[in-house]
């Protein structure tokens, strides 16, 4: 077993570093840097020429908004030393604050003499992606021992696509990769206080870097535990390790959780805030859906490459750890702890990632390829031991064990390059796409806010970075990313409370809906590539004006109204009580899994504007209504955006069949169903519909039910029929 490097907290000191250093220097051999820096730069060319979209993308755009909104605050940090988001109004919007102050602090230097922000950015991210390739390269030599190695692995980084993409994206993934990188060697080498250092620059570059502290951290305490020959609890070579760990991070951790504390009253910052989702202490199928969605789709991993380069990164943690024991467990445990960090965060699909998703975990890509080039050299090691130890019985013997070397050579040369030149078309044709669809929609609404909304216009947007940098307005962010007071409220309830006047956001029946405002200006794109729409609206917010309500009894459906059919009954979930007949007791009106009783009020498809109540719930509703036995029963159903799946029907306890919702243009929808005379066999029909909700929805909801019959079997059974336009005999229940 090799010798083991433990930690200790103080490393030596030359007598005049300054003079050790520049000796080094003196005698380094520049070609491997050389060549990897010039890897890299190829590579985020090929990025930043790509004009599949019809443009290049060189230092004017970025693939995604969330590089904006980080400009906003580099730029407010520029000017002001401050991360403001709106002016003089500290926010915590960005997922690393200290990207914003790099990138601020540079551009302050280079700013003036030309440098424009979008280009400080990319340069940046290209300069770190070098250095972590670099740094790549010295950790492999390390472990290895071998100098060829170690140039191998180096370069993988820098023709990496997807890293490269990353690169060059405006975002902090070179950055927080090149602190873990720098931690973890320095890990290895037991300098303990410069890697505490480090842990702490990773929580302000990525909220990951907790959970990558906390390895580092347990790995210590767990390493002095080992190493005690006796019953002790704490002595003091333990508290100096520990303080050179947690100091920094406490200190810089601590400093950023006070800020977040100041802008939203958590330690969090906005963006955990108003994304993470609770998926459970160990959300297995989420993630299966990374392993599946991002580590299948690597370059170097995916398709037939997958198990044979995946099994070299577990043989080359187990190496590692059995090397270099504690020494080693944060390189090896990184990558574990990021997909636990991230799999229990957000819901996340089994399909390929764009880079929105993809940037969360793009920073341990120098990560992996270290532990599969180790990987493969140990599977290669142990084949020649048996090679040399054990003697072949026969000729044939040997050819299997030479067959065996072969095999190990070509997966681990040939294996993870065979997706590569696609890969590098694939994500540079998407970095031009997402750049022009950054740069078509939310730069163009941004630029057309600045020339014609009024100075002291106040917006909400969907999209809050570039909109914010250029737009040049008061800005509140609807997801509340950038406005912590939005975090978990309803756009358009924060959005009339706050008397927002304009609203920018994709077009959905949500907004369009809306009976407060009215589009006034859109943006589409043909290929939408990253984008939360294809078409962004902006709407004009109007509080005066007095608001008409169209009679909420009203099925307002034009297909339903077309229909020689006639009303014999309604049910109305959650304010029935206006008109008894329609209400929940005189129908023994059940519900499964029920929830709360909400208002909506909504322009609905026949332009009229409609306040309404509803129920909500999880399970089923049943509920009995009047009928014709032996004749059709229709029944009509006013919803809204929160159910767009199916219902299971069922008449009496017998299923009738599969209602699928029909999507409306608008948030309030009436849709209708024909349950056939079979089912129907007395004056009155209990009826039950159990929702089956479209992935990602959890609630069902009813405003409004309506019975109806054929006019020529009204008229022949002389049943009573309810006149909906008669307001003496069915008032306006919004009056």
């Amino acid at each position: 077993m090799a010798s083991t490097t433990q930690p200790t907290t103080d490393a030596q000191v030359a007598k005049n570093p300054l003079d050790a250093v520049l000796e080094r220097l003196s005698r380094l051999d520049w070609r491997p840097y050389a060549l990897i820096a010039g890897l890299q730069m190829i590579t985020v060319f090929v990025f930043l020429a790509n004009a599949g979209s019809g443009a290049s993308s060189w230092f004017d755009k970025f693939p995604l908004d969330d590089g904006w909104i980080h400009m906003v605050y580099a730029r407010s940090f520029a000017e002001h030393a401050q991360l403001w988001y709106n002016p003089g109004i500290p926010e915590s919007g960005m997922t690393s604050p200290l990207w914003a102050i790099v990138v601020g602090s540079v551009w302050a230097i280079f700013g003036p003499l030309g440098v424009g922000i979008v280009a400080t950015a990319k340069l940046l991210g290209v300069l770190f992606a070098i250095l972590a390739g670099w740094l790549t390269m010295r950790i492999v030599w390390q472990l290895s021992r071998q100098r060829r190695l170690g140039i191998f692995a180096g370069a993988l980084v820098a023709i990496e696509p997807s890293y490269a993409f990353a690169a060059v994206s405006g975002m902090e993934v070179q950055l927080f990769s090149l602190i873990s990188l720098a931690a973890v060697w320095m890990f290895l080498q037991g300098r303990l206080r410069t890697t505490g250092l480090l842990f702490g620059l990773m929580i302000l570059a990525r909220p990951e870097g907790y959970v990558v502290f906390g390895i580092a951290l347990a790995t210590a305490i767990a390493r002095r535990m080992w190493q005690r020959d006796r019953l002790e609890l704490i002595n003091n070579e333990d508290v100096r390790e520990l303080v050179a760990i947690i100091g920094p991070t406490l200190i810089l951790g601590g400093a950023w959780a006070a800020y977040n504390y100041t802008v939203n009253g958590t330690p969090w910052p906005n963006t955990y805030l108003a994304k993470s989702q609770e998926m459970g202490l160990v959300p297995i199928g989420n993630i299966i859906n990374v392993f599946q969605g991002y580590y299948h789709h690597l370059s170097f991993f995916a398709g037939v490459a997958f198990p044979i380069t995946m099994l070299a990164v577990v043989v080359g943690g187990i190496w590692v750890l059995r090397t270099y024991s504690f020494a080693g467990a944060p390189l090896v445990m990184l990558p574990v702890g990021m997909t636990y960090a991230v799999g229990s965060s957000f819901p996340l699909t089994d399909q390929t990632w764009n880079f929105f998703t993809r940037r969360y975990l793009d920073a341990i890509i120098p990560i992996l390829i270290i532990l599969m080039i180790m990987g493969f050299l140990r599977i290669w090691r142990q084949f020649h031991y048996w090679r040399e130890t054990r003697a072949p019985i026969d000729q044939r013997e040997a050819h299997i064990f030479n067959f065996g070397l072969n095999i190990v050579f070509v997966a681990a040369v040939i294996l993870p390059f065979i997706a590569l030149p696609s890969d590098w078309q694939r994500l540079s044709n998407d970095y031009s796409w997402n750049s022009k669809n950054v740069h078509d929609i939310d730069v163009g609404m941004a630029l057309w806010i600045d020339e014609n909304l009024p100075a002291d216009a106040r917006i909400g947007v969907g999209d809050a970075g570039a909109m914010r940098f250029f737009g040049n307005r008061f800005t509140y962010d609807l997801v509340g990313l950038n406005t912590s007071s939005a975090i978990g409220r309803p756009p358009l309830e924060y959005a009339e409370e706050k008397k927002i006047d304009y609203l920018f956001v994709f077009r959905s029946i949500y907004f369009d809906s809306w009976h407060f405002a009215d589009p006034v200006h859109t943006i589409e794109v043909d290929r939408n590539t990253i984008l939360g729409g294809s078409q962004m609206r902006a709407y004009a917010a109007d509080y005066e004006s007095e608001v008409v309500f169209a009679d909420s009894t009203a099925p307002v459906d034009n297909d339903l109204l077309k229909r020689e059919i006639s009303v014999i009954d309604i049910v109305d979930p959650g304010n029935g009580a206006a008109i008894p007949t329609y209400s929940e007791a005189a129908h023994a009106y059940k519900l499964q899994g029920g929830g709360s009783v909400v208002e909506r009020s909504f322009r609905t498809v026949q332009s009229g504007i409609i306040k309404d109540q509803a129920t909500t719930y999880s399970g089923s509703e049943e509920f009995t209504v009047k009928s014709v036995p032996g004749e059709l029963l229709v029944v009509a159903k006013r919803y809204d955006a929160a159910l767009r799946g199916t219902l299971k029907v069922f008449a009496d306890g017998a299923e009738v069949g599969d209602w699928k919702l029909s999507d409306k243009d608008f948030f309030f929808g009436v849709d209708s169903f024909d349950i056939p005379a079979s089912f129907i066999t007395s004056d009155r029909t209990t009826l039950r519909f159990e929702v089956v909700p479209l992935p990602g929805q959890t609630n069902g909801n009813s405003f409004m039910w309506w019975i109806f019959v054929e006019n020529s079997v009204a008229d022949e059974t002389g049943i009573d029929v309810i006149d909906l336009s008669n307001d003496s005999e069915n008032p306006n229940q919004t009056e």
